[in-house]
């Protein structure tokens, strides 16, 4: 066995991913010039995925494969569909909008 245990890694891996999605929001609203529609649908889409991954992995490791399908299902898909819309409501590459 490791130096941590399943848990210990997802929290991990959560706190990396957290920062990593922050930093992302940072850089659609300095470089792309996202308006705050997006910018709230890219919070509650990384909020939705986080959760959706702590959930699953957390199932998996009670040894509940079903619950672990059905939080991606539940809480990964609507993650997507907010992403997807966040994107499309971004304005062009090179275009900043203040």
């Amino acid at each position: 066995m490791g130096v941590f245990s399943g848990i210990e890694t997802l929290f991990f891996i959560l706190g990396a991913l957290t920062t990593l999605g922050i930093q992302g929001i940072v850089y659609l609203k300095k470089v792309r010039g996202a308006g705050n529609q997006s910018l709230v649908l890219s919070g509650i889409s990384l909020f939705l995925f986080l959760f959706a991954l702590a959930w699953s992995v957390s199932s998996v490791l009670e040894n509940e494969h079903q619950a672990a399908n059905m939080g991606l299902l539940f809480f990964g898909l609507p993650a997507v569909l907010l992403a997807g819309m966040a994107w499309k409501k971004l304005p062009p590459a090179g275009k900043k909008t203040t």
